[in-house]
């Protein structure tokens, strides 16, 4: 197959994402391939033209109507690829550089071979501060005590086409594409460090990543009302009562997310596309 597709949300880094697609197109044309590139461009300020490069056929700027955020213009741009007819191998990453783009061939490659599995990139060191990585290494322990997986990847992902109607069977998507991909998904992991952006600061403040992580463990919410009610049953019984509040806290936290986690809008998301522009 060499129908090849990225799909990037993007969202005023176009500094960034100028210095991204020149090491995207050295890392195809190394390895003799060509791709399409998708843009979901979540309500920038401005639109840039992209110059024209040997090895990227065509780039699609989709853009929306007002800023979702980045899970849910993933999840539009996904949505936009599923009603293309043609089948055609996926890599979607963040367009900051800090998914590396020599691994793109690689992803490809997988994907390629086990259609029917998603690939994904699971991080094997991080560049942020330590403060953020302890913080996230939390983040990772608790999803990982009331859900029992441990994520260790990101958006960073492959698959054939064939597997958007696994991802997109449910609203999941529209919370966080990882956990999406763990929940709907049969995957295999490939490996690579987490580079540093390559323009700027990065946007991901403690407050984001905490509501991150509250998204990510709504996708499992069901699993986790169940694993919280047991450890609620453990402690009431064997340790303190007083320890079932923060759980229950926890939930009804989840819960309000969940339920403002507009069902409707996920499934009407192809409205919020303002228009296209092709380079």
């Amino acid at each position: 197959m060499n129908n090849y597709t990225l799909l990037l949300p993007l969202y005023n880094d176009w500094d960034s994402f100028k210095i991204l697609i020149h090491k995207i197109n050295d890392n195809l044309k190394k390895n003799n391939k060509k791709a399409e590139i998708f843009i979901i461009n979540d309500f920038s300020k401005k639109i840039e033209v992209i110059e024209s490069l040997s090895n990227i056929k065509k780039i699609e700027i989709i853009n929306l109507k007002k800023n979702f955020g980045s899970q849910k213009a993933l999840s539009i741009g996904l949505q936009h690829l599923k009603k293309l007819e043609d089948e055609r191998v996926i890599v979607v990453m963040d367009s900051d550089g800090e998914d590396d783009p020599d691994k793109i061939s690689d992803m490809l490659n997988a994907a390629e071979s086990n259609t029917n599995n998603v690939i994904v990139s699971c991080r094997t060191k991080r560049r942020e501060s330590s403060t953020f990585r302890v913080l996230y290494f939390f983040h990772k322990l608790i999803t990982f005590i009331f859900t029992l997986e441990w994520i260790s990847y990101g958006n960073y992902s492959s698959f054939h086409s064939k597997n958007l109607a696994k991802i997109l069977k449910d609203d999941s998507s529209w919370l966080a594409l990882s956990t999406c991909i763990k929940k709907n998904c049969n995957i295999l992991r490939l490996y690579a460090a987490r580079n540093k952006r390559l323009f700027g600061n990065s946007k991901l403040s403690i407050r984001s990543l905490i509501i991150h992580s509250l998204r990510i463990n709504c996708v499992f919410l069901k699993r986790i009302i169940i694993i919280s009610f047991i450890y609620s049953f453990i402690f009431s019984y064997l340790v303190n009562v007083a320890l079932v509040v923060p759980i229950v806290i926890y939930n009804m936290i989840l819960i309000l997310i969940f339920l403002g986690n507009n069902q409707k809008e996920f499934r009407n998301a192809l409205i919020n596309v303002k228009s296209k522009s092709i380079f």
